[in-house]
């Protein structure tokens, strides 16, 4: 019966390489008019009323509400329609109680990429950097969080981070992209997450199945 198990196991490992899926996933608060926006020099700057949606994929998680402070980025020119982003001054990124009077998770923001979508609408540019330096405070850990636990227990001292910026329109563009290139501000909604890198997930993944066999053993 354990070779069974540990068969099950491994083949889902491998069949499956959607295991690393977003572990905090967090937007602007619609209610308090949370968007990017655009100076049309170089700057993004983010309204700081982002709030955390999901935890782990659950609603329900005591991280959920909490407050997602994104670093000011500044936009590099263009390369091939790539452009190069990284942050302008402070390059921390904090997650805070909604109260914003303590810090439950900081991080360091690396350089990324940003890929601008060429058409009209609802199309998504995306921007994917490194968070490094993960540090969870002792607020955090006391908060009950699972996924705070499950990046404190994965070990890594890195996430992947991804924004998704909505593209608009304006006088003089009709695209993000024609926003960027012409040097025209603008502003939108977006969306965001970080996610614990795919090896560790496994491992926490397999961690969990491990305890599951032993729970049903007992």
């Amino acid at each position: 019966m354990k070779r069974y198990i540990f068969i099950i196991v491994t083949l889902l490992f491998l069949g499956v390489p959607a295991f690393a899926t977003p572990s905090i996933e967090f937007s602007p608060d619609a209610g308090k008019a949370g968007s990017w926006s655009y100076d049309g020099a170089g700057t993004l700057s983010f309204n700081q009323y982002v709030t955390v949606d999901r935890g782990l994929s659950s609603s329900t998680d005591a991280l959920v509400g909490s407050l997602v402070f994104v670093p000011t980025l500044s936009v590099g020119p263009t390369t091939d329609g790539l452009y190069t982003v990284k942050p302008l001054d402070n390059s921390i990124l904090t997650i805070r109680s909604p109260d914003d009077l303590q810090i439950y998770m900081k991080a360091t923001l690396g350089t990324g990429d940003l890929v601008p979508v060429g058409t009209i609408g609802a199309a998504y540019t995306n921007f994917k950097a490194d968070l490094t330096d993960i540090v969870i405070t002792d607020a955090g850990k006391a908060l009950g969080s699972a996924v705070l636990s499950a990046i404190l227990n994965s070990g890594t001292m890195a996430l992947d981070f991804e924004l998704s910026l909505q593209g608009g329109s304006g006088t003089n563009y009709y695209s993000l992209s024609e926003m960027l290139a012409g040097g025209y501000t603008g502003g939108n909604g977006f969306s965001g997450a970080m996610s614990i890198p795919e090896p560790a997930t496994i491992a926490l993944m397999g961690l969990g199945a491990l305890a599951f066999i032993r729970k049903r053993k007992a």
